[in-house]
């Protein structure tokens, strides 16, 4: 079963631009990935309009087979309706405002949406990246994303573990 998830960027002018994604949108998932590997406005606007994707990874990638889940590249790379399954009809959605996209970001059967926002946030080196904020459909209000993706990753780690644990003692 898919957890689906909306991601956007907030453009300068108030605009946001989000895309679809299909697998693992929750927090300690995707979210937990945006923060780690996607915090760089234009490398972000730049996976977003590609438009709807099965998935996101480390990296936008290059057209790849979608069906071929043993190529290595499926784990690492966004995976993409068009670019990669050849779909039409499948870009980027731009709301007027971010009131407009908590309103319709879950028309699609998004349990997630997420939104990159520059608050001015630095990274270690100084250089200004985008925040992440995220909300879920039950409660619709946008918060931030990073301490609760890490937490929700943590714990999906801990289980992983405790998991191959049992499998070694039976």
């Amino acid at each position: 079963m898919a957890t689906r998830a909306r991601i956007g960027i907030q453009n300068e002018d108030g605009t946001i631009t989000a895309a679809y994604q299909h697998w693992d949108g929750y927090p300690g998932g995707l979210g937990y990935t945006l923060v780690d590997y996607w915090t760089d406005a234009n490398k972000v606007k730049e996976a977003i309009a590609l438009g709807n994707s099965s998935k996101w990874g480390f990296i936008i990638g290059n057209k790849i087979d979608f069906d071929d889940r043993q190529d290595p590249m499926h784990e690492l790379q966004n995976v993409y309706y068009m670019r990669d399954r050849g779909e039409t009809d499948q870009g980027p959605t731009t709301y007027k405002d971010e009131a407009e996209y908590l309103a319709e970001g879950f028309n699609s059967g998004e349990e997630y949406i997420y939104l990159l926002k520059n608050t001015g946030k630095t990274d270690y080196l100084g250089k200004t990246v985008g925040e992440w904020f995220y909300t879920h459909y039950e409660n619709p209000a946008f918060k931030t994303l990073e301490e609760d993706a890490i937490n929700d990753h943590i714990d999906m780690l801990k289980r992983h573990l405790d998991m191959m644990k049992e499998r070694k003692a039976a």
